[in-house]
């Protein structure tokens, strides 16, 4: 119905009515200049279309490069990706990316970025952020955290790989267990619970007891943010298969730190498990049930793996009857080899006299676990591309994703797509969620996270090491600018 100005009846006005008067006359007055309707919401203009150019386009499927290819972006979502006939453009925003290589954003699916000290983030923390961007990694999954502290800490970090929290979740011994450990001069000490020192380091761990609600517990984790559970320590298989139940209930992913004692790798697999993490944890598989609940502290299990862990052992018929059973049910398994190769590096340095647990559990996870990732690949195993990478410490120590891709192809025996393929499109179906569905492949609808490199991949693997730029949600990022303290567009 229109309503005219001679339609609407005033009142009389009196002194104390007179700004109430006003306000009716003007009510009237746009009533009949409108006709009665509300005006529209006023349409924002789309965002400018940005073209990137004439580079070969790997776009992360099984599809092969494109030469000469066109990338169109809008905001932070990718419009179209393929050939200059797919993707014909008008826009005056031209990135000329010619003799370049355009590959989707990389994802590491294991990191550790939240270390305190005295209750303080390491001051790395800021910088080693920006040079994760500047390699091309636009999204992490941080595997042992304090979720909360994380995602606060992380929105004033303008410059920021996107970051999925788990939250770590472990049993009663964990949390009040103390165990002896030896020096490397023999000497003994009582060591303090695993979750006193992950608690020093400002983490986060969650009990799990077997009369607990894992309901309540899930329900814990995401209302302090977490993008889904890992399970780290002294859980047993009818543990794991209930916090399984509970998480898959409301949509969460459950990863599991290998063996966590008791539970073996393949019973965690058995349970729904959708991953786990250290091919080292695999040595779990040789040990029976009542012997690995004695097994249930870290001490323990730097021994057992010490013992028994060898590149021959890794072609035991229970281990490779276990890889058959996370190729069946579709569990991904993230080997982490780059940083069992650093710590034996690490060891060699120290030049020892006398070998400590520690030394010994490394030089023997790192020969059974790099053969254990190849049955694994053999078998059909999916893989993802976690490093175990740590925000803390010496920069020449930690794990990087450019060197787990290396060892997956020089010595795993992956190609380079399929490496590739770990750290992008598998990778983004590991982390579940809407990352399945908006990361790790360049196509209309998908997120605009790309890497420019100056060499192929494809000819030599570590040519990731060549990145020209970083896109993340359609912002350009220099290495240079990353690295130096200052991003721009």
């Amino acid at each position: 119905m229109q309503i005219s100005a001679a339609s609407v009846k005033f009142p009389v006005a009196r002194s104390s009515d007179s700004g109430r008067t006003a306000l009716i006359l003007a009510l009237g007055t746009a009533l009949a200049c409108s006709g009665g309707r509300p005006s529209p919401p006023a349409t924002p203009p789309l965002e400018p279309v940005i073209a990137i150019v004439g580079a070969t386009l790997w776009d992360g499927t099984d599809r092969g490069p494109i030469p000469n290819a066109v990338v169109l972006v809008r905001g932070d979502k990718i419009v179209c990706a393929g050939t200059a006939a797919a993707c014909p453009h008008t826009t005056t925003r031209v990135i000329d990316a010619h003799e370049g290589w355009l590959i989707p954003g990389l994802i590491d699916t294991h990191v550790h970025l939240l270390f305190q000290r005295s209750g303080e983030t390491d001051p790395g923390f800021t910088e080693d952020l920006r040079d994760l961007l500047a390699r091309g990694i636009t999204t992490v999954r941080d595997m042992g955290t304090n979720p909360a502290g994380l995602l606060t800490r992380l929105s004033a970090e303008p410059m920021a790989p996107r970051v999925y929290p788990m939250q770590l979740v472990a049993g009663f011994g964990f949390f009040y267990r103390r165990e002896v450990v030896r020096s490397a001069d023999g000497r003994a000490a009582l060591r303090q619970p695993q979750a006193t020192v992950m608690m020093g380091l400002g983490w986060t761990p969650m009990l799990y007891r077997s009369d607990d609600d894992p309901d309540s517990l899930v329900a814990a984790a995401r209302a302090v943010g977490a993008a889904g559970l890992k399970l780290y320590a002294d859980l047993d298989s009818t543990q794991v298969a209930r916090l399984v139940q509970a998480a898959h209930r409301v949509g969460m992913p459950v990863w599991g730190h290998g063996w966590v004692q008791p539970a073996s790798i393949s019973e965690q697999s058995r349970a729904g498990q959708d991953g786990v993490v250290h091919a080292a944890g695999m040595i779990g598989e040789l040990f029976t049930a009542s012997e690995r609940d004695t097994m249930r502290g870290g001490t323990s299990l730097l021994t057992a793996t010490a013992r028994v862990a060898s590149p021959e052992s890794a072609h035991d018929p229970r281990i490779l009857a276990a890889l058959d059973s996370l190729a069946r049910r579709g569990t991904f398994f993230e080997p982490t080899l780059d940083v069992t190769q650093r710590s034996v590096a690490h060891f060699d340095g120290l030049h020892a006299r006398r070998t400590t647990i520690s030394e010994a559990y490394s030089r023997a996870a790192a020969g059974f676990g790099m053969e254990v990732t190849r049955q694994a690949i053999r078998r059909g195993v999916r893989i993802t591309a976690g490093t175990d990478h740590v925000a803390y410490g010496p920069v020449g120590d930690r794990a990087s994703l450019d060197a787990e891709l290396a060892l997956l192809v020089d010595s795993i025996g992956l190609t380079p797509r399929a490496a590739l393929q770990a750290a992008t499109r598998d990778a983004a179906t590991a982390l579940g969620g809407d990352a399945a569905n908006r990361l790790g492949i360049i196509a209309i609808g998908r997120t605009a996270d790309l890497v420019l490199l100056q060499h192929s991949p494809f000819a030599d693997i570590r040519n990731l090491e060549s990145v020209l730029w970083t896109m993340h949600e359609g912002r350009l990022l220099r290495p240079e600018t990353l690295r130096s303290g200052i991003a721009i567009r």
